[in-house]
């Protein structure tokens, strides 16, 4: 149905009206002429609660200062006076418009004239028009087809424009008037029959399908080439290739947190991506000094594992170089402090020392001795 009426809700208009009495100008004086006290009263302001001593505004049944009587929304003053009132509240023109009136269909802007309501909405009289031809449908019947409006010549030869007996194609949604194509019990456009990748057109038995897209046999079997390592099915568009696999970029994730990762930065542990926190706390060995998992750049001394930074002399405390270390009682020591120690003492880890390498190069040469003979023995 159609009606036309004031755009805007009704709200009460008015203007602010002045009323004099005791207020904010001048400082009145505290005692009369002949030494009696002044004693001041007057109404509250509806703002800014403080009393009004002198000129003030009485509006929407409220008494304000008259710089406190302003718009609700932005706050200005009313030049001329002139205000909207709506629930209680004083609004300027462009505010009221803004807050309440109704918005039209077409520029949703507010409307703050006449407005046109046709078929559930609202539009500027300048704006209700016929979808198709644009010729204004003020006062004029209209039809409405597929949430749009039209007059009833356009009406009409929308109707005539699609036949009952064309059967709209299953893709595009457009009438199908030659020849089509049965695609999983459905008809589509002939057009439509092409390589989701090349676009070429499909003959014959040459179309292949995958997740409900068609493929020439050529783009097919570039498809079964690149066959996700998670979901295990075919990678149309970006991948990523990683660990001697291709991925979907959203499943190469950590194995763990399911996680994409950041940048770059991602460890294998078994063939299988982890990030750094859970590598970490999975495979990653821990610091002899800080007991944190060590994950790059590993110093190993005898049994022990450390970070780099806390690859220090037990003795001075100084990060130890390539080449200037040696071991006490299983410590990793400078050569400084080594020779520091008592002469006694370096003698016995020399003597010590010199027995386990005799011990070694012993069994070292039994090995060689017992693994010649195994081979003589074949």
């Amino acid at each position: 149905g159609i009606s036309s009426g004031p755009g805007p809700a009704f709200a009460a208009r008015g203007r602010g009206a002045p009323s004099s009495g005791p207020g904010r100008g001048r400082p009145l004086p505290a005692q009369t002429p002949d030494g009696r006290a002044v004693i001041l009263n007057g109404p509250p302001c509806h703002k800014c609660l403080d009393m009004i001593i002198g000129a003030c505004i009485n509006a929407v049944g409220k008494t304000f200062h008259p710089d406190c009587f302003r718009c609700a929304k932005c706050d200005k003053a009313f030049p001329t006076g002139a205000f909207v009132e709506q629930a209680g509240e004083a609004y300027c023109d462009a505010c009221f418009a803004e807050q309440f009136c109704p918005r039209c269909a077409t520029c949703d802007l507010p409307i703050v004239d006449r407005a046109v309501s046709a078929a559930g909405r609202k539009y500027h009289e300048n704006h209700f028009v016929c979808f198709a031809c644009g010729c204004s449908l003020v006062g004029r019947a209209f039809k409405e087809d597929e949430d749009e409006i039209f007059c009833s010549a356009c009406k009409l030869s929308r109707v005539k424009r699609i036949e009952p007996e064309a059967e709209p194609c299953a893709k595009c949604k457009r009438p199908i008037t030659g020849e089509y194509v049965l695609l999983h019990g459905q008809k589509v456009h002939a057009e439509h029959f092409r390589c989701e990748e090349c676009g070429v057109e499909l003959k014959g038995g040459q179309a292949m399908e995958s997740e409900g897209k068609l493929f020439c046999m050529a783009d097919y079997q570039k498809l079964l080439r690149n066959v996700c390592a998670s979901c295990h099915k075919p990678i149309m568009g970006r991948s990523i290739t990683a660990l001697g696999r291709v991925w979907h970029p959203e499943h190469f994730v950590c194995h763990v947190c399911h996680e994409a990762f950041s940048g770059s930065a991602f460890f294998e542990h078994d063939g299988k991506p982890y990030c750094q926190p859970h590598f970490a706390a999975l495979f990653a060995p821990v610091c002899t000094k800080c007991n944190q998992p060590v994950v790059h750049d590993a110093c190993h001394f005898f049994d022990k594992v450390y970070h780099p930074e806390h690859f220090c002399c037990s003795g001075c405390d100084q990060l130890l170089k390539k080449g200037h270390i040696t071991e006490w009682e299983g410590r990793a020591m400078c050569l400084n402090c080594y020779h520091k120690l008592p002469s006694e003492v370096r003698k016995r880890v020399e003597k010590k020392r010199a027995a386990e390498e005799k011990l070694k190069k012993k069994r070292e040469k039994e090995e060689k001795a017992a693994k010649k003979k195994a081979e003589k023995g074949k």
